[in-house]
Order: structure tokens, then sequence, then C-alpha cells
């Protein structure tokens, strides 16, 4: 089969599930007036998310966040206040 006759309008549900593996997880952590913080995975640094659309994204744990400190996409999980 050439790639022209390929249907590239459906694509497998292994896809979806598999799309998440590829990014790097970083667990966060509620911090006070409603800031959240995560450590980046790929540099080690401390991040603290306070712009609202961000926050709005992470209400729905995990989320996909693009980054501050390295600029790429991470799957952000808010662990539940201590």
């Amino acid at each position: 089969m050439s790639m022209q006759n390929l249907n590239w309008n459906r694509m497998h549900a292994s896809v979806y599930r598999q799309a998440g593996a590829m990014l790097r997880w970083a667990q966060a952590t509620p911090r006070p007036q409603g800031a959240v913080r995560y450590r980046c995975p790929l540099t080690g640094s401390f991040v603290l998310v306070t712009d609202d659309a961000s926050l709005e994204k992470l209400a729905q744990s995990p989320a996909r966040l693009r980054c501050a400190d390295c600029h790429e996409i991470h799957l952000v999980d808010v662990a539940a206040a201590e």
C-alpha cells in the first residue's frame, strides 16, 4: 500500500493513548493564593504557575503545559494539598 492510498482522516486509538508517554511528567503542588509549583523534569528548576489560563488547564489534572523554564510541553499533575 502506498502512502497516497492511506486514509489519513482516521487514527488508531493507540495514538492517543501513547501520545502522553512521549511527554515528560512533572508532579506539581498547590501553593498559597492559588498558584501551583512544579519542578521542570529537564532542567530541575522550580516553576511557579500563576497565570489564570494555565491554572485553569491544571484544574483538569494531568494537563499539558508549556514549561516557562525549558519551553517544552510537560504533563503536569497537581498533587492534593497535604
